[in-house]
């Protein structure tokens, strides 16, 4: 099982120090060229594997097994919520189930690194380091929706949803898709992949940053109501701004 190379590991010290080395990146996306695109994730701690949900401990040990049924019954109690199209394309049912909040093998993440820095400090937890992480994909590595099935890649590949929420859309969203390990009964962390390893960086925080980071980009309009455009999000930003 391979892991995380320490030089892969970067202490950020400040936001401007993060603008500064993401500015610097070669981001764009370019499918024509071998480096296809850079996708960012936000992790609370940055001790936590990159696992979909419904691969994390003490929750079932029939993984694949319980996502379908989940699946199934988003499916079908959702029908009234959810339009004919999404219903009959798997890649859209499970992208709008996992912006909904169900355990899926899909795992979030943002061409937008400012979106990934808001998620990663969004919680009030008391931690020792936060995360954002940097996945440099090439045109090879991402699923072909229009064709197979999420439920049956053989490998872990990333993919680009249809903008069927506005959260997807304001959240510049995209997915990785995990593969499922019979042998082991589990999805497969990305950053345990022999294919992915040496294509990831760890952007490391300390917790006391919070409420710095939190304010800048708040400047820049990233904050719980641009993150999620509904009166949800609406109410979480304006308690934040009055606690502030």
């Amino acid at each position: 099982m391979a892991y995380l190379k320490p030089e892969s590991i970067i202490p950020i010290q400040s936001f401007e120090e993060y603008i500064n080395l993401i500015s610097a990146a070669n981001t764009i996306v370019d499918l024509a060229n071998v480096k296809a695109i850079t996708l960012f994730r936000g992790q609370a701690n940055a001790a936590w594997h990159l696992e979909p949900r419904i691969a994390r401990k003490g929750q079932d040990t029939t993984f694949q097994d319980r996502e379908k049924t989940l699946l199934d019954e988003f499916k079908r109690v959702g029908r009234s919520f959810i339009a004919k199209e999404i219903l009959n394309d798997e890649w859209d049912l499970i992208a709008l189930a996992q912006h909904h909040g169900l355990r899926t093998r899909l795992l979030d993440w943002s061409t937008n690194p400012l979106v990934a820095l808001w998620f990663a400090f969004r919680e009030d937890k008391d931690l020792a380091k936060r995360a954002v992480w940097a996945l440099d994909l090439s045109k090879d590595e991402l699923a072909e929706t229009h064709i197979g099935s999420p439920l049956s890649q053989e490998k872990t590949k990333a993919f680009k949803p249809n903008h069927i929420t506005r959260r997807i859309t304001a959240q510049s969203g995209w997915f990785t898709t995990h593969k499922y390990v019979i042998k082991k009964e589990n999805f497969v962390p990305i950053d345990t992949q022999l294919a992915y390893v040496n294509k990831l960086t760890r952007l490391e925080f300390d917790n006391d940053l919070r409420d710095i980071i939190l304010n800048r980009l708040d400047n820049f309009g990233i904050n719980a109501s641009s993150m999620f455009p509904d009166l949800d999000g609406l109410t979480a930003y304006l308690n934040w701004s009055h606690d502030k």
